[in-house]
C-alpha cells in the first residue's frame, strides 16, 4: 500500500519541524555541518545500504525520511539505524512508500534526544546556489563507513517521475542515498539519492558519464507541508495558506500535539504465527499475560521448555530476528513506552555494557529506573504495574527473572530475587541481541 495523503497520516501524533521561509543570513559550512550530524542516520550498518534523516518524533519513536529504494527489499530487524553517536536500532516494521517517489519512511525506537530536521520549500533554492548533503558512504578496501559532509552547488532542475528533480555537483557516493540536502541556513530541502549521467561517444563508442548528483527536492512532496501546515492551523488557529509558505513568516519548530493517535499500519509485514497470541494480548492491553506468553516464548525459541530456564549461553546466541519481532510488538502498542529496546537503552544510559560482563551497580540502577526496585529492595512479581501507567521500560517485567551460576530462569511468574542473570550478564547479553 503506497500512502499519497501527506505524513501526518502516516506518523500519527509526531513532533515534526517545520520552517516557513524568511530570508536570513547564510550559515557558515561548519555550523549547517552541527546542523546536519546529529539529524542524518546511516541505514544498512557497517557493511553498507544508505543514509536517511530523522524528520519526526511521536513519543519515544522516531521516522526517518530516506530514498526508498535504500530500504524497498528490507523486512523487520535486516536493517540497522545508527545514529551520530553510534548508538545501534533496529529498523521497525516495513518501509512505508511516499507517493509514487523514490522516498520512504522507516522508525526506530530510543529514549535518547535526537534532534528533527527542519524542512524548508524547495523552490526557495535557484541554481548557484550553495547546498549541503551529508550521509555515510559504502565502506571501501581502504576506508570504513563514516560520516561525509560535502558542499555543492545547484546546476539546475529537471523532470523525472521517482522525483529526482533537483541537479546539483558533487560525488555520487554509494551510500550517501537518503541522506539530508541543507540549503545555507541548514534547512531541509531535498533528499539525496541518485547520481546524474549523460551519454558519450568516445571513439564511436557511447558511454555513460557521471555529470553530477540529484536529490528529490521538497516540493514534489507538498503534502507533507499542507498536511503539517493544516495541523497547525487546527492547533494556533493560524491562518497560514496551504502549501503557500511566506515569505514573511518566521522560521519556527512546531510541535503537533493533537494529530490522531499513531495506529497500527496495514503496511506492516503479517505477524508470524508465532507471535500472533502475544501480539493479541498486546493489543488487547493484556500486559501480565502479555508478559508471561513472552518469558514462554523465549523458552521455546531456545528450546529450553522442558527445563522452564534459560542458561546464559541460550541468551548470548537467542535468535536475533525473533527477539527483534516481540520487541517491535511491545513497542508498537505501548506506544514506544514498553518494551526490550526501551530496557536495553535505558541499560546503556546508565553506563552498561554489552560485553556480558557482571555488572551488579548499572543492574540495580536499571531495576530502579523501570520500576523493579523500590527502596533498595527488588518487588514481587505481583507488585508489578501490569498497564501504561507503568515506568519506561517496565515491561517485559525482567526483575523476576533469576540466575543460578551460569542460568536463567523464572518460577512461575514469581521469582527468587537478587541475584539476576548472574550480576546483569543476561541483561547484558540479550540486549546485545537487538
Amino acid at each position: 500500500m503506497k500512502f499519497s495523503q501527506g505524513l501526518g497520516v502516516i506518523l500519527g501524533t509526531t513532533t515534526l519541524a517545520l520552517v516557513q521561509y524568511q530570508p536570513v543570513s547564510a550559515l557558515t559550512p561548519v555550523e549547517v555541518n552541527d546542523i546536519a550530524k546529529p539529524i542524518t542516520v546511516m541505514i544498512g550498518g557497517l557493511d553498507g545500504k544508505g543514509s536517511g534523516v530523522i524528520i519526526a518524533k511521536n513519543g519515544n519513536t522516531y521516522t526517518v525520511l530516506t530514498a526508498n529504494h535504500v530500504v524497498k527489499k528490507a523486512g523487520y530487524g535486516i536493517y540497522e539505524l545508527i545514529t551520530h553517536d553510534g548508538q545501534k536500532y533496529q529498523m521497525e516494521n516495513k518501509a512505508q512508500i511516499v507517493g509514487k517517489l523514490d522516498l520512504a519512511l522507516v522508525r526506530f525506537t530510543s529514549s535518547q534526544n535526537y534532534p528533527l530536521a527542519k524542512i524548508a520549500d524547495s523552490r526557495t533554492v535557484k541554481e548557484g546556489a550553495t547546498v549541503y548533503y551529508a550521509g555515510f558512504p559504502a565502506e571501501t578496501t581502504n576506508q570504513p563507513r563514516n560520516y561525509r559532509f560535502i558542499r555543492a552547488d545547484i546546476t539546475g532542475r529537471s523532470q523525472n517521475q521517482e522525483g529526482y528533480e533537483l541537479s546539483y555537483n558533487g560525488s555520487a557516493l554509494p551510500g550517501m542515498s537518503g541522506g539530508p540536502v541543507l540549503n545555507e541556513e541548514g534547512l531541509l530541502i531535498a533528499i539525496h539519492g541518485k547520481a546524474e549521467t549523460q551519454s558519450i561517444i568516445i571513439q564511436g563508442v557511447q558511454r555513460t558519464e557521471i555529470v553530477g548528483v540529484q536529490g528529490i527536492p521538497t516540493e514534489k512532496f507538498p503534502n507533507l507541508i499542507s498536511n503539517i501546515q493544516n495541523n497547525i492551523q487546527n492547533n494556533t488557529q493560524a491562518n497560514t495558506p496551504r502549501n503557500n509558505p511566506s515569505p514573511r513568516t518566521e522560521s519556527k519548530p512546531v510541535t503537533l500535539a493533537n494529530t490522531p493517535p499513531n495506529n497500527p499500519s496495514p503496511t506492516n509485514e503479517p505477524t508470524p504465527v508465532i507471535f500472533q497470541k502475544l501480539e493479541a494480548l498486546l493489543k488487547a492491553g493484556k500486559w501480565r499475560e502479555a508478559d508471561l506468553e513472552t518469558w514462554a516464548l523465549m523458552k521455546k525459541l531456545t528450546k529450553r521448555e522442558q527445563e522452564g530456564w534459560l542458561r546464559l549461553e541460550d541468551v548470548k546466541n537467542f535468535p536475533r530476528q525473533e527477539l527483534r519481532k516481540m520487541d517491535q510488538l511491545w513497542v508498537k502498542y505501548s506506544n514506544g513506552k514498553l518494551g526490550f529496546s526501551v530496557q536495553k537503552q535505558i541499560w546503556l544510559d546508565l553506563g552498561g555494557k554489552l560485553d556480558g560482563e557482571p555488572d551488579w551497580d548499572t543492574l540495580q540502577k536499571l531495576g530502579s529506573r523501570v520500576g523493579w526496585r523500590q527502596n533498595n529492595e527488588w518487588l514481587s512479581y505481583d507488585s508489578y504495574t501490569f498497564s501504561t501507567n507503568a515506568l519506561p521500560g517496565h515491561l517485559p517485567g525482567w526483575g523476576s527473572w533469576w540466575g543460578r551460576g551460569n542460568s536463567w530462569g523464572v518460577m512461575g511468574g514469581e521469582g527468587v530475587q537478587g541475584t539476576l542473570a548472574g550480576g546483569g550478564r543476561g541483561y547484558s547479553f540479550l540486549f546485545s541481541r537487538l
